[in-house]
């Protein structure tokens, strides 16, 4: 069985997932204004934490203590997704403004700790609620986690002979953990009658299909403004690795263009909240058919 799931929306922009960019934002100008130094003090502060982290001072509870704080303050679970989002955005600043690609590294693992507290902190309060149920949702989760490191693999490939690709793992490690929230915020919204709970963002990118399967279909971001790598597996016999391209449609936040990396594959990518679809419209048989029509459901 193939299975998809897709989101709304493209994986960059406020409020939805988006592929980390790690810049050197080092400052060497000499002659400053009184401004100019403050702003070098914030900024060598900001290092001098990002140099404590790389050397291996975690902020493991300190994020720990902001998780807590956020649950119990928020007043809703929505408000309180939109404001672990922020914090996650926290710490990938300190990521994106780190001085070389070590400490970018070492830094992007705070934000899976961010996602991961968060996860813990719903699963805490759905034993709390409802302990006839949590035993099921427990063990749940614990085999979907197992295959985490394999969902991340696939969907961080292209990057894996890079110097960024420990950021860009951990960006997609990150992002697993955020949507497994989702899914457990809305299931302790139902517990306790959260009537107006809602996703506060939703994105196309994500891994697609059984994660116990042979089949799946990964979106992540590229490299380029609005295109997107696509890897689409099939039955462990069959796999297209291209990039897609956003449609121009009326309804393009639902469709990519998809183009196999050697130029012998086309076709297009229907995506919602709840699955993803892969049709061919163009193919040299090598692969696939021209009748091939793919489903892949759930999202992780």
């Amino acid at each position: 069985m193939v299975a998809a799931v897709l989101a709304m929306g493209g994986c960059g922009g406020s409020g939805v997932e988006s592929q980390p960019t790690v810049e050197s934002m080092a400052i060497t100008a000499t002659d400053k204004s009184e401004a100019d130094a403050a702003n070098d003090g914030t900024q060598a502060q900001s290092n001098t934490d990002a140099q404590d982290n790389a050397e291996g001072n975690s902020y493991e509870a300190q994020i720990k203590a902001e998780i807590a704080q956020i649950a119990s303050g928020a007043g809703s679970l929505s408000k309180e997704l939109v404001s672990v989002n922020d914090l996650f955005a926290k710490y990938d600043d300190m990521k994106v403004n780190a001085q070389d690609q070590v400490t970018a590294n070492s830094l992007s693992k705070n934000g899976t700790q961010v996602w991961k507290e968060e996860v813990a902190s719903l699963l805490e309060r759905i034993k709390d609620k409802n302990a006839s149920s949590y035993g099921e949702i427990s063990a749940e989760y614990e085999k979907w986690e197992s295959h985490v490191p394999f969902m991340v693999e696939k969907m961080s490939e292209t990057y894996k002979d890079g110097s960024i690709y420990p950021s860009i793992y951990a960006y997609n490690e990150a992002m697993r953990y955020k949507r497994e929230a989702y899914v457990l915020a809305s299931t302790l919204a139902d517990m306790m009658s959260e009537v107006d709970f809602v996703y506060p963002d939703s994105t196309r990118c994500g891994f697609y299909g059984d994660y116990e399967g042979s089949s799946y279909l990964t979106i992540t971001e590229g490299m380029e403004n609005g295109s997107y790598n696509i890897v689409i597996h099939i039955d462990d016999t069959k796999e297209l690795h291209g990039y897609g391209e956003v449609e121009d449609a009326p309804d393009n936040d639902t469709y990519l263009l998809f183009t196999s990396d050697d130029g012998t594959v086309k076709g297009y990518v229907s995506h919602s909240s709840l699955e993803a679809s892969f049709y061919v419209t163009e193919t040299d048989y090598s692969v696939v058919g021209p009748e091939g029509a793919y489903s892949f459901s759930f999202k992780y």
